[in-house]
């Protein structure tokens, strides 16, 4: 017994010893150059896929993907966030991406080999010492929902073409490549106030808004053209509709449990007409004419903490139902503007 447990501490100095000499001294070789000693890249790439297959979530859990809107999304984000490394379908990867080591698939070899829920694992939470960051804001797995659909949309050969990547310097056609032509998840920012977007955009930037999509696009502009884009977007005067018509929508609804909702306040946190009404005596975002599903998505955000930066708002979503969700963004969505 005593000569198992010698043997075994020497074998433990030996093995402490090489490791100081590999770790202190630099014998073990850094270089992206020469690649790994013999065996070590194939239990990086086992651990990886065993790991990714542990802990992503159920294929049951996967929602829909299918949808042209979310796939155009995920496919406007991938071009320039992804598409460094991992190119396009129709074009190679950068010499420099085939350079790293080990080196980030083409998006064809990647999306192969991986379930959309396991695709959805690897895009929200990265993967450590590939280069391969995590998404950008915690708690929007409904972004990394898109770029899922687009991967998944190239696995089917059913995928929409990458828009042109935006250079350092991208501008108000970068911009349309979202808001110009995706629905959905995408809000029409036309109906906003200059003074808002330019808000936003401050807010997107300093990461004070979370979301990993707009954290992205706002890093490709210089911060200040947002007030010039700001204006270039925003609502210009009124939006011509018939006021007959808009008052006739109005008064047919007024009795409906989703109206009711929306008039409901407290004595802490006024109802949502109070900010967000055409006549409002609080200036709050434009919601009328918005997307359901884009203000569905904003509400879950409020009322599960996710976005936090408006106190008054997070108040007011906090006790929000699912349904009553369903009810206010219907709502919002199906009056005129």
């Amino acid at each position: 017994m005593k000569n198992t447990l010698r043997i075994i501490a020497i074998l433990a100095v030996l093995g402490a010893s090489v490791g100081g000499l590999v770790v202190g001294v630099g014998l073990y070789n850094v270089s992206a150059r020469v690649g790994h000693w013999p065996g070590v890249s194939w239990v990086l790439h086992t651990t990886f896929r065993n790991s990714v297959r542990l802990r992503a979530s159920s294929p049951e859990e996967v929602p829909p993907l299918d949808d042209p809107d979310l796939i155009a999304l995920g496919a406007a984000h991938y071009a320039t966030a992804c598409a460094f490394c991992h190119a396009t379908p129709d074009e190679l990867r950068s010499a420099t991406a085939r350079a790293m080591t080990p080196a980030p698939p083409h998006i064809e070899e990647a999306v192969s080999r991986w379930q959309p829920n396991e695709m959805h694992w690897i895009v929200k939470n990265g993967v450590k010492m590939s280069g391969m960051p995590a998404w950008p804001a915690q708690g929007r797995d409904e972004e990394v929902w898109s770029v899922v659909a687009y991967l998944q949309a190239v696995k089917t050969q059913a995928s929409p073409p990458v828009p042109a990547a935006a250079g350092k310097e991208a501008g108000a056609e970068y911009c349309r490549s979202c808001h110009g032509t995706i629905n959905g998840p995408v809000p029409r920012l036309d109906l906003q106030t200059a003074g808002y977007l330019s808000e936003q955009l401050r807010a997107y930037r300093d990461l004070n808004r979370p979301s990993g999509i707009m954290a992205q696009a706002v890093s490709l502009v210089p911060s200040d053209r947002f007030d010039a884009l700001a204006r270039e977007f925003a609502r210009q005067g009124a939006e011509g509709s018939d006021a007959e018509t808009s008052a006739a929508s109005g008064r047919a609804e007024a009795a409906s449990p989703a109206a009711r909702l929306a008039r409901q306040g407290t004595r802490d946190v006024p109802a949502c007409l109070a900010c967000h009404g055409a006549d409002a005596p609080r200036k709050g975002s434009a919601l009328f004419g918005q997307s359901q599903q884009y203000l569905s998505d904003q509400l879950r955000l409020w009322r599960d903490g996710i976005n936090d930066h408006d106190p008054l708002m997070a108040a007011a979503a906090r006790d929000l139902s699912d349904s009553d969700i369903a009810e206010l963004s219907q709502f919002f969505a199906g009056r005129p503007p």
